[in-house]
């Protein structure tokens, strides 16, 4: 066989003269993803490639672009203006934008956001991958905000502003009549304060920001999402890497999102299907149901308790997922300018020591009632129970247990599941009601608490936690109640839409002993 060459091809030279390889002895996991990278600090590199993707809509393109160019002027970025197969002008429209580091990609047809994202991927050169869609208009110092978080620790992977039409606890409603009155608010907000920056287990990427280690590290979009919950993937693959998924709630940007005029049944299907997928992928974990459990009630007591001895508490979470509970810990204690927390969680389902390990210095996993071989000499200043008490098998003994893992002045917080509700109204006139899943023994507020003295504990607060229920719903439980009781107060209603009670204990700071409580509270 007679081989052909061709003299004239053009050699590819990759410069590596400045890049050494990390030393493993002196160097941890993060630093040693970083040093290859130390090329984008050179001159001449920008430090972020802003890509905005147009799909059609002119009107918010040319609005997202004028609104890139006025508020990103404290970067050095290159702009990358992506037509992702408009039909409307967007690609004239690019070829007058005018700036100093531009690229324009043409897709002649629309395959989605994930293809038009993979191409950008190809062709950007800053350190930072910085994407945006053409209905998001950012404003005053959203990206050196971003940046500053994205900065402030090695082991910070991921990070997004507040902004309106979102979910997930991400949204923020700041009201205003037009887009200049919108600017000038978003600037009054936009104060960079580390104090408002959470921890998550999921967020959603209204803008996408990306390092070179994180793209190297997760990889491409994964195509089994091509609609819905590819953002949640691919923020578990960047914590399941080792790193924090950071919520900046000191920057809000506008995301001018308009509701689908697709048919519900079919975004639901959609939805559905994509839900499935993950559960597929991540071997039963559900990206809403185990992501989205958020404590917010126990986080808001802790925001509130001045008992904390410790400049570094001892937390311990029980069932709590993947782990959201603690993060909502860890927050409220970062709110509190408390940073050094030793986190720790115990969990029942071994799906979730996984991601458990993501976010707790220590995991354990086994049955309840092996709870006190795990931690029989620790102590923790807080401790969260984030599944009802009356659903485990021996609620009190359970309970006395947790309260004698605490340390003086620490705080006991749980569920207690209220079996009073609306279905046992619905059933017990006989007009169905749901039969949950669980079975919750029947255990009042009275012998909680009563218990809960016997064991010594003090400053001891109820608050109840509603019913996820639609106004119709609502309206309609009045009305069977009121049938029933004409003379039926409020309290009474509120009792029947109370899904738990959420129950917090103090241990006194001279406790030295407890006794066995003999109510007969226990399951057999």
């Amino acid at each position: 066989m007679h081989m052909q060459h061709n003299h004239n091809l053009e050699s590819i030279v990759i410069n590596t003269d400045n890049i050494s390889m990390p030393t493993l002895p002196k160097k941890g996991l993060w630093e040693n993803r970083n040093a290859p990278y130390h090329m984008y600090d050179a001159p001449g590199v920008p430090k972020c490639s802003i890509v905005v993707i147009g799909y059609n809509r002119l009107k918010k393109t040319k609005y997202c672009v004028e609104c890139v160019l006025k508020f990103t002027q404290d970067i050095d970025y290159e702009l990358i203006l992506v037509d992702n197969g408009s039909d409307d002008g967007t690609f004239d429209f690019y070829q007058s934008v005018s700036h100093e580091k531009k690229k324009i990609i043409k897709i002649t047809s629309n395959l989605g956001l994930m293809y038009a994202t993979i191409v950008a991927r190809q062709h950007f050169t800053g350190k930072y991958l910085v994407i945006i869609p053409n209905d998001v208009y950012v404003t005053a110092n959203w990206l050196s905000n971003l940046l500053t978080c994205y900065e402030s620790d090695p082991k910070i992977g991921f990070v997004v502003p507040s902004s309106s039409n979102t979910s997930n606890l991400q949204q923020v409603d700041i009201l205003y009549g037009n887009f200049d009155e919108m600017q000038k608010k978003a600037c009054e907000f936009n104060k960079s304060d580390p104090l408002k920056w959470e921890q998550r287990l999921r967020i959603l990427n209204v803008i996408s920001i990306f390092s070179r280690p994180i793209l190297d590290i997760v990889g491409l979009t994964d195509s089994a999402f091509p609609h819905d919950f590819g953002d949640d993937d691919i923020a578990l693959r960047i914590r399941r890497s080792g790193y924090k998924l950071m919520f900046c709630g000191d920057t809000w940007v506008c995301h001018d999102h308009e509701m689908s005029t697709r048919d519900p049944a079919l975004l639901y299907q959609r939805i559905e299907a994509g839900r499935a997928i993950f559960r597929e992928k991540y071997n039963e974990i559900d990206p809403w149901d185990d992501f989205n459990n958020y404590e917010l009630t126990m986080s808001n007591i802790i925001k509130s308790t001045e008992l904390l001895s410790s400049n570094q508490p001892r937390v311990l979470t029980i069932d709590g997922r993947c782990g959201t509970p603690l993060l909502d810990i860890y927050n409220a204690l970062w709110q509190k300018k408390i940073v050094q927390v030793d986190g720790y969680a115990f969990t029942t389902n071994a799906k979730y020591y996984l991601d458990l390990q993501t976010v707790a210095i220590d995991v354990k996993c086994g049955y309840i009632d092996s709870i006190q071989s795990y931690y029989a000499d620790a102590f923790f200043d807080i401790i969260a129970l984030c599944t009802p008490l009356n659903l485990y098998p021996t609620p009190i003994t359970l309970l006395q247990r947790l309260y004698n893992f605490l340390k003086p002045n620490g705080i006991l917080l749980f569920k207690l599941r209220n079996t009073d509700n609306y279905n046992t109204l619905l059933r017990v006139t006989g007009l169905g009601g749901s039969h949950e899943n669980e079975m919750s023994c029947i255990l009042t507020l009275k012998s909680v608490t009563e218990c809960l003295k016997v064991f010594g504990g003090e400053s001891i607060s109820l608050m109840s936690e509603g019913e996820n229920l639609q106004l119709e719903d609502i309206n309609y439980i009045q009305k069977r109640l009121s049938s029933i009781n004409p003379k039926a107060s409020q309290h009474e209603l509120s009792t029947l839409l109370t899904r738990n009670y959420i129950c917090s204990v103090v241990k006194p700071e001279n406790s030295i002993g407890f006794e066995r409580c003999s109510c007969k509270c226990n399951r057999v």
